[in-house]
């Protein structure tokens, strides 16, 4: 049975009931959170979520909808593991909370100070660089700097991601700007080792899932020990969905019950539920203290009445209808979270999915709206209609942008002058070898990275990676000396709206051989 099509509910009237229930009466009773997870599952093509809602030391809503496979059609439960990506950054900072609360780190010592071999591309900047730093997106960095160390599928080892830093050119003034780099949680992690003398991983689970009892959780995927409760992960490929491979880094695989306890820490102000203290409310004040200014997006000004927006440590800061929101989402490959809290109201929401969409955002969205406002915006809607006007403009920009098909001319040269081992300082190594009649092209940190390269024209081509639930087929153009012999390439991606991690534009590639 179709996950999509199990439903007696059609999409016009799950549109109706939402209608009528969101103005009827603020806090969505639970026949609405069901219509309304049902509708973003239905409408933004997700195979399956688990919901939450955390009020004071009481989940008043916890379930699963849903299968974690179209493959293998297993409903999705409240004991489902997600892979629940960059909200990982929250038990880092929680983590050196406790470190801070023992006097064993300070939030402004300086990293150097932890790991002599840390190095930025400017000195000062590496001399003045702090933890507070590595944790709040103010490094100068450019956006995404570097993931491809990580991303889609790499896994750069810690000290290759710290030699790596003192290569990636700075975009802004060191603390002038906000740019969002998963690298530096890296470098934390990398503290919390040298500090606990454990894998950041070990020292988790050991000091924040063990007492708060999380028991579905864990923080490295080689801990999970029943494979088939885990959500398998899902892309869009031409409107159809895909499975897709697992991004097996460090990062916390938890499911819903085990969130809503995470929830429930923050709530109690750092406590246990026996009362006990496990995070000082001082350190959690400085977790959810504005640090770096974000600009206010569009959609959060006329929705949410957003005025301010910032990035404390591992936590995103705004006020949303005159309330503090708190919040963090996550985006691995195929997967998607969001944990967003209303501290004045007592009250969190966390939504775990296993599709790339904006469903886990909306829903937490729509629910603490709807303890705010009478009549609370259905953000799940917005997104609906956002997602048409995304595949419009990407169909548009298919028909517009800069050719991607096959050109009559062949290439200017020899096809094996093209081929080759091209490097670059931060990343490593990019091979480029004849196949038949076409060039292949891959990435020697990534298995996903990896495809055929088509002839555009002159020495430029697009590279068409094999997996096609990557939507990120990029350009690569040679670079040929006066001499005719290439000496490199550089690379961007075709669509502006692939996913900013794909930083195939920071490589300078050079050819070796």
């Amino acid at each position: 049975m179709n996950y999509i099509k199990k439903s007696v509910i059609t999409g016009t009237i799950l549109s109706q009931l939402l209608l009528t229930s969101l103005c009827a009466s603020a806090k969505l009773k639970h026949e609405q959170i069901d219509a309304l997870v049902e509708k973003a599952q239905v409408e933004l093509n997700v195979p399956g979520i688990a919901l939450a809602i955390v009020k004071g030391d009481e989940v008043i809503h916890a379930k699963g909808y849903g299968v974690q496979s179209i493959d293998s059609n297993t409903p999705t439960s409240t004991d489902t593991l997600f892979q629940v990506g960059s909200i990982s950054k929250s038990f880092r900072t929680a983590a050196l909370s406790l470190l801070v609360d023992q006097n064993k780190i300070g939030w402004d010592d300086k990293v150097i100070d932890y790991l002599p071999h840390f190095r930025m591309y400017d000195p000062w900047v590496t001399q003045e660089f702090t933890i507070r730093d590595l944790l709040s997106h103010r490094s100068g960095l450019p956006l995404g700097a570097g993931d491809l160390l990580q991303w889609p599928d790499a896994r750069a080892t810690p000290d290759e991601i710290i030699k790596a830093l003192r290569y990636l050119k700075p975009e802004s003034s060191f603390r002038s700007e906000y740019a969002y780099d998963n690298l530096m949680y890296i470098v934390a992690e990398e503290i919390i080792r040298v500090v606990t003398r454990m894998p950041w991983h070990k020292y988790v689970e050991k000091a924040l899932i063990s007492p708060l009892q999380m028991t579905g959780c864990v923080a490295s995927p080689s801990r999970i020990s029943e494979p088939s409760k885990r959500a398998t992960a899902h892309m869009e490929v031409n409107g159809e969905l895909k499975t897709t491979f697992f991004k097996d880094d460090d990062l916390v695989n938890c499911d819903i019950l085990g969130m809503a306890k995470w929830a429930q820490l923050f709530l109690a102000k750092g406590k246990l539920p026996n009362g006990q203290v496990l995070i000082s409310e001082q350190q959690l004040q400085e977790m959810w203290k504005p640090v770096t200014l974000q600009k206010v997006p569009y959609m959060a000004k006329k929705y949410s009445q957003t005025h301010f927006q910032a990035y404390g440590l591992g936590w995103r800061l705004k006020d949303f209808h005159g309330h503090l929101h708190v919040s963090h989402g996550g985006a691995v490959q195929g997967m998607t979270s969001h944990i967003a809290f209303l501290p004045e109201k007592d009250l969190a929401v966390i939504a775990l999915t296993n599709q790339w969409s904006r469903a886990a955002q909306g829903l937490t969205a729509t629910i603490l709206e709807s303890y705010i406002e009478e009549q609370p915006t259905n953000y799940i809607d917005l997104y609906i209609e956002g997602n048409a006007r995304y595949k419009a403009y990407k169909k548009q920009q298919k028909n517009d942008s800069e050719p991607t098909s096959v050109n009559a001319a062949i290439p200017p040269l020899d096809i094996n002058q093209y081929a080759g081992t091209y490097h670059d300082d931060w990343y490593g190594k990019v091979y480029v070898k004849v196949s038949g009649p076409k060039l292949k092209i891959k990435f020697s940190r990534s298995e996903a990275l990896s495809g055929f390269l088509t002839h555009l024209e002159g020495n430029r081509f697009v590279a068409k990676w094999t997996d096609r639930t990557l939507n990120a087929d990029a350009y690569v153009n040679f670079e040929v000396d006066f001499k005719g012999s290439i000496t490199g390439l550089k690379m961007k991606a075709v669509s502006r709206s692939t996913d900013f991690s794909y930083n195939f534009h920071d490589l300078n590639l050079k050819k070796k051989f």
